[in-house]
Protein backbone atom coordinates (compact mmCIF):
# COMPACT_ATOMS: atom_id res chain seq x y z
CA UNK A 1 0.00 0.00 0.00
CA UNK A 2 1.16 3.46 -0.89
CA UNK A 3 2.31 5.66 1.97
CA UNK A 4 -0.30 8.40 3.01
CA UNK A 5 0.06 12.13 1.52
CA UNK A 6 2.55 13.81 3.44
CA UNK A 7 0.23 16.83 5.56
CA UNK A 8 1.75 20.33 5.47
CA UNK A 9 1.12 21.11 9.11
CA UNK A 10 2.99 18.20 10.39
CA UNK A 11 6.43 18.86 7.93
CA UNK A 12 7.86 21.49 10.65
CA UNK A 13 7.98 19.29 13.15
CA UNK A 14 9.14 15.83 11.35
CA UNK A 15 12.16 14.93 10.89
CA UNK A 16 15.00 12.16 10.52
CA UNK A 17 18.61 13.13 12.50
CA UNK A 18 21.64 14.48 10.92
CA UNK A 19 24.03 12.01 9.48
CA UNK A 20 27.75 12.54 10.99
CA UNK A 21 30.94 12.38 9.53
CA UNK A 22 33.75 10.31 10.87
CA UNK A 23 36.00 13.03 10.48
CA UNK A 24 34.09 15.44 12.69
CA UNK A 25 33.74 13.40 15.86
CA UNK A 26 36.35 12.81 18.23
CA UNK A 27 36.70 10.32 21.74
CA UNK A 28 35.98 11.54 25.33
CA UNK A 29 39.11 12.56 26.34
CA UNK A 30 39.41 14.55 23.25
CA UNK A 31 36.99 16.19 23.73
CA UNK A 32 37.58 17.41 27.29
CA UNK A 33 40.89 18.35 26.00
CA UNK A 34 39.16 21.00 23.33
CA UNK A 35 36.49 22.46 25.89
CA UNK A 36 39.97 23.03 28.24
CA UNK A 37 42.46 24.62 25.43
CA UNK A 38 42.49 28.43 25.40
CA UNK A 39 42.63 30.73 22.02
CA UNK A 40 43.51 33.95 22.53
CA UNK A 41 40.31 35.37 21.31
CA UNK A 42 38.90 34.53 24.53
CA UNK A 43 35.79 32.35 23.04
CA UNK A 44 35.37 28.92 24.63
CA UNK A 45 35.79 26.04 22.39
CA UNK A 46 32.63 24.49 23.78
CA UNK A 47 31.55 27.32 20.84
CA UNK A 48 32.14 24.48 18.08
CA UNK A 49 31.71 21.18 19.71
CA UNK A 50 28.05 19.67 19.88
CA UNK A 51 26.85 16.29 21.83
CA UNK A 52 24.72 13.86 19.36
CA UNK A 53 22.39 11.08 20.84
CA UNK A 54 21.42 7.50 18.51
CA UNK A 55 21.51 4.31 18.63
CA UNK A 56 24.72 2.41 19.20
CA UNK A 57 25.07 -0.70 17.09
CA UNK A 58 23.71 -2.56 19.80
CA UNK A 59 20.58 -0.90 20.13
CA UNK A 60 21.43 0.80 23.56
CA UNK A 61 21.97 4.51 23.74
CA UNK A 62 25.62 5.94 22.34
CA UNK A 63 26.17 9.92 22.68
CA UNK A 64 29.59 11.24 20.80
CA UNK A 65 31.07 14.62 20.81
CA UNK A 66 31.57 16.06 17.19
CA UNK A 67 33.09 19.59 15.80
CA UNK A 68 30.45 21.63 14.67
CA UNK A 69 31.27 24.85 13.20
CA UNK A 70 28.58 26.86 12.50
CA UNK A 71 27.19 26.85 8.99
CA UNK A 72 27.52 31.09 8.24
CA UNK A 73 31.19 30.87 10.18
CA UNK A 74 34.32 31.67 7.67
CA UNK A 75 37.29 29.67 7.34
CA UNK A 76 38.91 33.06 9.08
CA UNK A 77 36.74 32.94 12.33
CA UNK A 78 36.71 29.18 12.31
CA UNK A 79 40.50 29.47 12.67
CA UNK A 80 40.47 31.26 16.06
CA UNK A 81 39.24 27.96 17.30
CA UNK A 82 42.83 27.10 17.38
CA UNK A 83 42.54 23.48 18.95
CA UNK A 84 38.87 22.57 17.05
CA UNK A 85 39.75 23.47 13.67
CA UNK A 86 43.68 21.55 13.80
CA UNK A 87 42.04 18.43 15.08
CA UNK A 88 39.42 18.63 12.17
CA UNK A 89 42.21 19.01 9.49
CA UNK A 90 44.56 16.25 11.09
CA UNK A 91 41.30 13.90 10.64
CA UNK A 92 40.54 14.95 6.74
CA UNK A 93 38.01 16.94 7.72
CA UNK A 94 36.45 20.09 6.19
CA UNK A 95 34.03 23.41 7.38
CA UNK A 96 31.22 22.17 4.70
CA UNK A 97 29.02 19.87 5.90
CA UNK A 98 25.97 18.85 3.56
CA UNK A 99 24.75 16.23 6.09
CA UNK A 100 23.86 19.84 8.16
CA UNK A 101 20.21 19.72 8.56
CA UNK A 102 19.31 23.92 9.25
CA UNK A 103 15.32 22.98 9.73
CA UNK A 104 16.11 20.66 12.16
CA UNK A 105 18.51 22.50 14.58
CA UNK A 106 16.46 25.77 14.09
CA UNK A 107 13.25 23.65 15.08
CA UNK A 108 14.90 22.12 18.31
CA UNK A 109 16.37 25.28 19.21
CA UNK A 110 13.78 27.09 21.10
CA UNK A 111 12.77 23.65 22.67
CA UNK A 112 14.12 22.21 26.29
CA UNK A 113 12.88 18.54 24.88
CA UNK A 114 11.80 16.73 22.15
CA UNK A 115 10.81 13.22 20.86
CA UNK A 116 12.26 10.30 19.28
CA UNK A 117 12.27 7.26 18.44
CA UNK A 118 14.72 4.55 16.39
CA UNK A 119 13.98 5.22 12.67
CA UNK A 120 13.97 1.50 12.09
CA UNK A 121 11.71 0.60 14.53
CA UNK A 122 8.98 -1.22 12.80
CA UNK A 123 6.83 -0.03 16.65
CA UNK A 124 8.20 3.07 17.38
CA UNK A 125 8.36 3.83 20.97
CA UNK A 126 9.30 7.71 21.58
CA UNK A 127 11.26 8.98 24.40
CA UNK A 128 12.19 12.67 25.70
CA UNK A 129 15.30 13.97 24.57
CA UNK A 130 17.17 16.96 26.26
CA UNK A 131 17.14 19.70 23.70
CA UNK A 132 20.62 20.59 23.92
CA UNK A 133 21.97 17.48 21.73
CA UNK A 134 21.12 16.78 18.61
CA UNK A 135 19.77 13.15 17.27
CA UNK A 136 21.74 11.75 14.62
CA UNK A 137 20.67 10.02 11.47
CA UNK A 138 19.54 6.77 13.99
CA UNK A 139 16.71 8.53 15.13
CA UNK A 140 13.56 9.95 13.75
CA UNK A 141 12.09 13.33 15.78
CA UNK A 142 9.43 14.95 16.41
CA UNK A 143 10.16 18.45 17.27
CA UNK A 144 8.11 19.24 19.96
CA UNK A 145 7.85 19.20 23.59
CA UNK A 146 4.43 19.29 24.78
CA UNK A 147 2.63 16.30 27.05
CA UNK A 148 -0.04 16.68 24.25
CA UNK A 149 2.38 15.39 21.67
CA UNK A 150 3.81 12.29 23.17
CA UNK A 151 0.06 11.15 24.00
CA UNK A 152 -0.82 10.93 20.68
CA UNK A 153 2.55 9.45 19.55
CA UNK A 154 1.43 6.72 21.98
CA UNK A 155 -1.66 5.83 20.81
CA UNK A 156 -2.74 2.46 19.23
CA UNK A 157 -4.08 4.78 16.90
CA UNK A 158 -0.37 6.39 15.48
CA UNK A 159 1.00 2.80 16.41
CA UNK A 160 -1.35 1.58 13.48
CA UNK A 161 -0.80 4.25 11.11
CA UNK A 162 3.01 3.98 11.30
CA UNK A 163 2.57 -0.23 11.17
CA UNK A 164 0.30 0.30 7.89
CA UNK A 165 3.12 2.71 6.15
CA UNK A 166 6.24 0.90 7.79
CA UNK A 167 8.02 4.11 8.33
CA UNK A 168 8.27 6.24 11.23
CA UNK A 169 9.10 9.25 9.44
CA UNK A 170 6.21 8.84 6.88
CA UNK A 171 4.20 8.49 9.60
CA UNK A 172 5.04 11.66 11.59
CA UNK A 173 4.82 13.51 8.34
CA UNK A 174 1.19 12.59 7.30
CA UNK A 175 -0.27 11.43 10.45
CA UNK A 176 -3.30 13.87 11.05
CA UNK A 177 -3.87 14.44 14.46
CA UNK A 178 -7.06 16.09 16.07
CA UNK A 179 -6.09 19.46 15.15
CA UNK A 180 -3.14 20.98 13.40
CA UNK A 181 0.28 19.96 15.81
CA UNK A 182 0.62 23.95 16.09
CA UNK A 183 -2.48 25.30 17.05
CA UNK A 184 -2.08 27.20 19.89
CA UNK A 185 -4.44 26.85 23.00
CA UNK A 186 -5.85 30.07 22.36
CA UNK A 187 -7.49 29.02 19.49
CA UNK A 188 -8.79 25.85 20.63
CA UNK A 189 -12.34 25.98 22.06
CA UNK A 190 -13.27 24.84 25.36
CA UNK A 191 -14.23 21.38 24.93
CA UNK A 192 -11.32 21.22 22.86
CA UNK A 193 -8.94 22.42 25.81
CA UNK A 194 -10.03 19.69 27.67
CA UNK A 195 -9.64 17.13 25.38
CA UNK A 196 -5.88 18.01 24.95
CA UNK A 197 -5.50 18.66 28.72
CA UNK A 198 -7.07 15.27 29.41
CA UNK A 199 -4.23 13.81 26.69
CA UNK A 200 -1.38 15.58 28.11
CA UNK A 201 -2.69 13.88 31.61
CA UNK A 202 -2.45 10.39 30.20
CA UNK A 203 0.91 10.85 28.71
CA UNK A 204 2.06 12.11 32.03
CA UNK A 205 0.86 9.18 33.61
CA UNK A 206 1.73 6.35 31.24
CA UNK A 207 -1.74 5.14 30.74
CA UNK A 208 -1.97 3.71 27.41
CA UNK A 209 -6.00 2.67 27.52
CA UNK A 210 -6.56 6.50 29.24
CA UNK A 211 -4.45 7.74 26.20
CA UNK A 212 -6.74 5.66 23.66
CA UNK A 213 -10.08 7.03 25.40
CA UNK A 214 -8.42 11.12 25.11
CA UNK A 215 -7.34 10.49 21.45
CA UNK A 216 -10.73 9.21 20.43
CA UNK A 217 -12.71 11.91 22.53
CA UNK A 218 -10.92 14.38 20.62
CA UNK A 219 -11.46 13.34 17.70
CA UNK A 220 -14.88 12.72 17.76
CA UNK A 221 -14.95 8.89 17.39
CA UNK A 222 -16.34 5.82 19.52
CA UNK A 223 -14.62 4.63 22.23
CA UNK A 224 -14.41 1.19 20.96
CA UNK A 225 -13.00 -0.05 17.33
CA UNK A 226 -11.26 -2.68 15.77
CA UNK A 227 -8.17 -1.98 13.70
CA UNK A 228 -9.86 -1.91 10.27
CA UNK A 229 -12.05 0.91 11.97
CA UNK A 230 -9.95 2.98 13.28
CA UNK A 231 -7.91 3.14 10.45
CA UNK A 232 -11.00 3.88 8.30
CA UNK A 233 -11.56 6.42 10.59
CA UNK A 234 -7.81 8.06 9.89
CA UNK A 235 -8.02 7.62 6.67
CA UNK A 236 -11.32 10.20 6.53
CA UNK A 237 -9.33 12.69 9.06
CA UNK A 238 -6.40 12.71 6.64
CA UNK A 239 -8.27 13.03 3.48
CA UNK A 240 -9.98 15.79 5.22
CA UNK A 241 -7.05 17.89 6.63
CA UNK A 242 -5.05 17.82 2.69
Amino acid sequence: MPAPALLPENLPFAFRGERLDAARLVGAAEARRLRAARNPTGKPNADVLREFIGLAPDGGERRVTAIDFPAAMSEAEARLYLAPFAALGRAGGTLARPARDDALRNALARLERFLACPAADPEPAFAWIEGDVLPDDSLVVWARDDDFSAAVLASRAFALWCARGGDALSALRSFPFPWPPATPLSALNRVQEEQRFALARAARAEDSVAIDAALAAACGWPAEMDDAELLGRLDAQHAARR
